[in-house]
């Protein structure tokens, strides 16, 4: 016996909503056929995947790590039957992608636009974050593509990765910024900062860029006040802080905090990444992910030639 698509939606279900009840309404199944499934997948399987408690259902260890398989055999289930459709021409479905500061900054609005004047019946789906997040999330299947950093140190084994162009690190700060005018990484020591990454979450040598820049000249660590993984919220808080950034230098030339961010400008340079397109080597894209993907990268090659 093997496992089965309708098993596992209705694990899926059930772990989501919290409850069976919760899960028969939003599969439109009977409760009774949703413990049925539950009950020969842990059967199958020889585990129990589910605990009650006094708040509800809980998810067991092995639970929570079918869960994270669930969802990528399920999501490639969809990307399955959507890629048959656009195959026949029907262009329907969804494509989900992430993207960086620069790709963000620079193509996703004008691309957008243009890809669904000609795809209205395609949904799409954004996610941001580090370049860290979304090869992994590349890697779970909840990612078609992205449009992220790549250094020489990046674990890119398993992924197909296109260049596009060099990233341009600078150091950003609001305008009147007391040290605005610094040319140097040392006249930056005592000032605080925002990153997208702590230097303790990570395993790589080098992997944050700002930690490795002050290490690199022999400067003590930097002085970090806060991590955060959406763009919006860093920018806002160098905008409304003291606090410093390491950006590409996108973010004070265009985009919605170009008003009130400017670059100081060290001569030191942060390492060197590409803005690179990245998807799963092994899997092509449906042709609407395909689609979009190429209509991104051209763009983006476009722009940077000017």
């Amino acid at each position: 016996m093997a496992l089965t698509i309708s098993q596992l939606r209705a694990f899926t279900a059930v772990a989501e909503h919290g409850s069976i009840r919760a899960a028969s309404r939003a599969l439109g199944i009977a409760q009774s056929g949703i413990t049925q499934q539950l009950q020969n997948l842990e059967a199958m399987l020889g585990a129990t995947l589910f605990t009650r408690t006094n708040r509800g259902i809980a998810l067991t260890a092995l639970g929570q790590r079918l869960l994270q398989r669930a969802g990528a055999i399920l999501g490639e289930c969809e990307r399955a039957e959507e890629e048959v459709r656009q195959l026949r021409g029907d262009y329907v479905g969804e494509v989900t992608f992430g993207m960086t500061t620069e790709p963000l900054i620079d193509a996703f609005a004008p691309v957008l636009m243009e890809f669904r004047a000609r795809f209205e019946r395609v949904a799409v789906h954004l996610r941001t974050g580090t370049s860290r997040m979304m090869i992994s999330w590349i890697r779970e299947g909840t990612l078609d593509f992205a449009v992220a950093l790549v250094s020489k140190r990046t674990d890119t084994a398993d992924l197909s990765v296109t260049p596009l162009y060099p990233s341009d690190p600078v150091i950003v700060c609001r305008r009147g910024h007391p040290k605005a005018r610094a040319k140097s990484l040392a006249e930056l020591v005592d000032c605080t900062w925002v990153t997208t990454r702590s230097p303790n979450l990570t395993e790589e040598p080098h992997a944050n860029r700002l930690s490795h820049l002050f290490e690199s000249h022999g400067l003590p660590p930097p002085k970090i006040v806060a991590t955060v993984e959406g763009l919006y919220e860093t920018l806002h808080l160098v905008g409304a802080t003291d606090c410093l950034s390491l950006e590409a230098s996108v973010v004070a030339k265009r985009g919605p905090f170009a008003d009130v961010l400017t670059t100081i400008p060290v001569r030191e340079h942060a390492l060197q990444q590409n803005v690179c397109l990245l998807q799963r080597a092994a899997i092509p894209l449906t042709p609407a992910a395909q689609e979009f993907a190429t209509m991104i990268a051209s763009y983006m090659r476009t722009v940077r030639a000017r």
